[in-house]
């Protein structure tokens, strides 16, 4: 009977979520360093990170006992470390849970909060201006350069000759100093505000 139940999974220990930020006085960062005070805990979830395991087989190769290792990967699996990612099959038929690390990495931030104006809620609070700003500067870019003619006997017009007098004699294409002039002010702006 053991033959027809599966006893290998497909698992892998690739984290492709989306990254998590916490801060150190957060609840949630308080859980993960719990989690991860024990060098026990620490090795299950190192191994966990080669390859995903039972627990059994992360007790073998961490060199703890399977009620040890059980523990400590619940409280990963609390902290949002661990996932069970798969099931297997004892020889016996016995049901057996496959960890995985937890699909969203993490990062715990240590300094001060400052009520959500951290540099991480600026960069995401900035992130659709700048995208708005690189948008417009390919708009720009296209509605005032001209478009590209030959000179005399068919020779090709020199950067210069075909951007126009918007970039000067360096030959700066428009929407490249459109971009870099909206990124000044933005920048400033930011400044400002964390002086603030």
């Amino acid at each position: 009977m053991s033959e027809l139940l599966p006893s290998d999974s497909e698992v892998r220990a690739e984290q492709s979520g989306e990254l998590q930020t916490l801060w150190l006085d957060s609840e949630e960062a308080g859980d993960l360093l719990s989690s991860i005070a024990c060098d026990t805990a620490r090795n299950l979830l190192t191994a966990l990170h080669e390859e995903p395991s039972t627990a059994s087989e992360l007790a073998d190769r961490v060199d703890t006992s399977l009620q040890n290792a059980r523990h400590h990967l619940e409280n990963l699996k609390e902290a949002g470390l661990v996932r069970v990612a798969d099931t297997r099959y004892s020889s016996k038929g016995r049901e057996m849970s496959v960890y995985a690390p937890a699909e969203d990495p993490m990062v715990v931030f240590v300094g001060r909060q400052d009520d959500g104006e951290g540099l991480m809620d600026s960069l995401r609070e900035f992130a659709p201006v700048v995208a708005t700003l690189a948008l417009a500067s390919l708009l720009v870019q296209a509605l005032v350069t001209p478009p590209a003619t030959t000179t005399a006997a068919g020779e090709i017009p020199r950067i210069g000759q075909s951007v126009g007098t918007v970039g000067g004699a360096i030959g700066l294409p428009p929407g490249a100093v459109f971009l870099a002039g909206g990124l000044l002010v933005l920048a400033t702006a930011l400044l400002v505000r964390r002086i603030r």
